[in-house]
């Protein structure tokens, strides 16, 4: 069985590179979009990508496009900025150096000192384009490499855990606050402001081409929560990511020889086919924001259960669980 400390690392290293690579990536998108639309509409757009991230900033810093990029990403008192998501996710593997590979520690070593390198001075006189893509395709490229190089074992299934906790979460948040502003309705031919608007909050879940295959570019707001939300295809949908926590859950219980997981297998199979057989229609015949909200309580929900199991539990519980496989 996995030391709990090296189940601890993975988890939040895999938590930590997801949410650097998600806040990158949508501070991105937002300056784009942010050049082609009316002033109202930007403001719109920055208060927005601030309520996804769970970031609350002064009235006179929200307003500051520069300000912003400041506290999103060089910010280190800020625990959720991006410099200090890769710190953190660069020290939880540095404790379990011994468990992971010479590659993934490399990468991330990389993506570290490359963000030590830089200022909010620098990267606005550079443009931040190119620096923030080369966050989000650097947290991609570590994710490639932990699912090449690592043995799929207990280990890899706790990054997988975490990165999807993350991901789930992340974007329940997003969906949130998006259609929280902006509402459900959905226009028969969008203004020019609306078109970016939605199409921005595809391009920050990297989902606009995969939309785009389906539905052409005909953006309406209901079908881009249901994409968002209830595809199982969709490496970003809130669905898929359900369906993977639950599968790396239950690897977890099954490699670990847990008896007593019950609660966990409950939480994660009752996320799972919720976002199943749920209907987008009867999600938006009750309240749209309640039930983002209890996705991420269940979200959470499953981060107690799978932390009081497997990483904080006591001995008691440790020797309880060894006489039960014995």
């Amino acid at each position: 069985m996995m030391l709990s400390r090296v189940a601890d690392c993975l988890y939040w290293m895999s938590r930590y590179l997801e949410r650097a690579e998600h806040t990158a990536r949508a501070l991105d998108v937002q300056l784009n979009v942010a050049l082609d639309e009316s002033p109202w509409a930007s403001s719109m757009g920055w208060m927005c990508l601030l309520g996804s991230l769970r970031v609350d900033l002064p009235m006179d810093v929200c307003s500051d496009p520069q300000a912003v990029t400041d506290a999103l990403v060089f910010d280190r008192s800020n625990p959720s900025s991006v410099v200090s998501c890769v710190r953190n996710a660069r020290e939880n593997a540095r404790q379990v150096r011994e468990s992971i590979t010479s590659e993934l520690w490399e990468e991330i070593n990389h993506l570290h000192l490359s963000m030590r390198s830089q200022s909010i001075d620098q990267l606005w006189s550079a443009g931040p384009h190119g620096f923030l893509k080369s966050i989000h395709r650097g947290s991609q490229m570590i994710t490639g490499i932990i699912d090449a190089t690592f043995n799929h074992g207990e280990g890899w299934q706790f990054i997988r855990l975490g990165r999807y906790l993350e991901r789930a979460m992340a974007t329940a948040w997003m969906l949130d606050s998006h259609f929280g502003m902006r509402g459900t309705g959905a226009a028969a031919e969008p203004n020019p402001d609306e078109f970016v608007a939605w199409s921005a909050l595809l391009r920050m879940s990297n989902s606009y081409e995969p939309y785009c295959k389906i539905h052409t570019v005909e953006l309406r707001p209901q079908w881009i929560l249901q994409f968002l939300l209830l595809n199982p295809g969709l490496p970003r949908s809130i669905r898929f990511a359900a369906e993977q926590i639950q599968a790396a859950a239950t690897a977890i219980t099954i490699a670990t020889g847990a008896t007593n997981a019950a609660d966990i297998r409950r939480l994660t199979g009752r996320l799972a086919a919720d976002l199943s057989y749920v209907t987008i229609n009867e999600i938006l015949s009750d309240d749209l924001s309640k039930y983002l909200h209890a996705i991420v309580n269940r979200c959470v929900e499953i981060h107690n259960a799978v932390y009081n199991r497997f990483v904080t539990y006591t001995v008691d519980a440790a020797l309880a669980a060894v006489s039960t496989q014995s």
